[in-house]
Parts: structure tokens; C-alpha cells; sequence
């Protein structure tokens, strides 16, 4: 019971992020996006161990997904200082601006 209810709402997650990258233009946008699809998959991950493990999750699954999450911190704010340093030098965040960037 808990094992499906957790995939449905990594389900959900994964649709928001996937909407929200398609249809954004906004690079903070985007960035958040990406860290809602993180967010599903490690979702996704804790519910099959929980499936698996009849209720109980395993402790390896666990580790690995605060590991993916800590790098998923990292990568948000890489992107986001990346996204500043954009907005300084043109002016915008939209992602389409950024072909002004090219040689």
C-alpha cells in the first residue's frame, strides 16, 4: 500500500518536471524542474525498496539516495550561479537568449 502510493507520487513528480521543462523558458525555472525530476526518481527508488522489502526500506537504497540528493544540491547551485552570471551579462534569463552567447 505504502510501496504504490509512494510511486504514484513519484509518478506526479515526474510529469510536473518534465512540464515544467518543456514549457518553461526561465532558466531558474528550468533549474527547478530538474530538481523536481531528481527528486522523483529518488522517490521512485525509496518505493521499490519499500515494495521490495516488504514495508521496510534498505539502508544501501537509503545512503545512495542521500548521495544523489547532495550532488543534485550541488548541480542546483552551480546552476543557479550560472544563471546569475547570465543575468548580469545579457540582461535575461530566457533560455532562448542564450544563443546571443555563440562566437
Amino acid at each position: 500500500m505504502l510501496g504504490e502510493m509512494l510511486l504514484a507520487t513519484s509518478l506526479a513528480l515526474l510529469a510536473l518536471g518534465l512540464y515544467g521543462l518543456i514549457v518553461k523558458r526561465n532558466l531558474v525555472r528550468l533549474i527547478i524542474a530538474l530538481e523536481i525530476l531528481v527528486n522523483a526518481a529518488c522517490l521512485c527508488f525509496t518505493a521499490m525498496s519499500v515494495m521490495a522489502g516488504r514495508g521496510l526500506s534498505d539502508p544501501l537504497v537509503c545512503v545512495l539516495i542521500i548521495i544523489v540528493l547532495a550532488i543534485g544540491g550541488c548541480i542546483a547551485a552551480f546552476g543557479l550561479a550560472l544563471a546569475l552570471a547570465i543575468y548580469k551579462r545579457l540582461g535575461t534569463l530566457d533560455a532562448w537568449e542564450l544563443r546571443r552567447l555563440r562566437g
